[in-house]
């Protein structure tokens, strides 16, 4: 039985590494706004516009790419350099190894900005499942980090806390936000790009990496709960303020648990604060995108009045 399951495990991992291939291939076919990176078995499309330091980093959530920050991007490079990227597998990145786990995900970060000579430190801004990965990248990189925005992220208890509330539904952990099992393009996306996020999530090259970190969701939570502290820098937690769950009965509930969970993340470091964006689903960033701005700005002062010499 164990050879049997072995070769079967083979036979899927040949099957992945091709689609993954062809997928790479298809994403190339776009033109790349940034430029395209190696971090060693694949590449990472990173786009950078402004200057200044500390430097921003733009994280998506699952399913998404660097074009979900287009609302933000330009009034931050109007103060310092921001830096957005696209996961392996979404946007114009190639496909990466499996498994794809938050400490995976932040180490190939780490990676790409040391390859793409982007100077720390670095203000990390990271969106629902990417505030795994940013909280990783802190805790690991505390040096290299100035400070963290989490916007609606992800909590690494939140499917625990959900099934120990008799009154929540049986969510499983493939489940937060995709009402699909297809990477989809969000509402209030700019007008202007909808069309490429839509050929860009429409590949497969997308669905292999949105599967990939679905399936791994569960670890990348465990990851970071055996994490290192994250370091003692100004953290932002911004949370949605409108209804993301269905019905009259469990939603409302469902929220006040979510709204719970996005508080405890206030406690990671002992210089915080959490904001609700009362206009905002789920992606704040394209539904009120002035509070991450201002978020974002607000982090960049703390770290220049603290090094005067080192800020422009």
């Amino acid at each position: 039985m164990k050879k049997q399951r072995k070769r079967i495990a083979i036979i899927i991992t040949a099957a992945v590494s091709y689609v993954l291939s062809a997928a790479a291939m298809a994403v190339g076919d776009h033109s790349a706004p940034g430029a395209l990176v190696g971090v060693g078995s694949h590449r990472l499309h990173i786009d950078c516009l402004g200057d200044g330091r500390p430097t921003i980093i733009l994280d998506s959530g699952m399913g998404g790419s660097s074009l979900d920050w287009t609302r933000v991007r330009p009034a931050i490079a109007e103060f310092t350099r921001v830096c957005s990227y696209d996961r392996a597998g979404y946007g114009w990145s190639e496909n990466g190894p499996l498994p794809r786990t938050g400490a995976r995900l932040a180490e190939e970060l780490h990676e790409l900005v040391a390859r793409a000579e982007i100077a720390a430190p670095y203000v990390l801004v990271g969106h629902s499942f990417a505030g795994f990965i940013v909280r990783l990248f802190a805790g690991k990189y505390p040096d290299e980090t100035a400070g963290l925005v989490l916007v609606d992220a992800s909590h690494e208890n939140q499917f625990e806390m959900f099934r120990r509330d008799r009154t929540a539904p049986d969510i499983r952990p493939s489940w937060m936000f995709m009402r699909a099992n297809r990477p989809r393009v969000p509402v209030n996306m700019p007008a202007e790009v909808v069309e490429t996020a839509r050929q860009l999530a429409a590949t497969q090259s997308a669905y292999v990496a949105l599967q990939g970190e679905m399936q791994s969701f569960v670890r990348s939570a465990e990851q970071v709960r055996l994490a290192p502290a994250l370091p003692d820098v100004p953290l932002i937690v911004l949370t949605r303020g409108r209804q993301e769950w269905g019905g009259e009965g469990r939603g409302p509930k469902m929220e006040r648990l979510w709204l719970e969970l996005q508080r405890e993340l206030t406690y990671s470091t002992p210089r915080s604060i959490h904001l609700v964006a009362r206009e905002s689903g789920h992606y704040i960033h394209l539904d009120q995108p002035k509070i991450v701005v201002d978020s974002v700005r607000a982090i960049t002062d703390i770290w220049r009045d603290t090094n005067p010499a080192a800020g422009e």
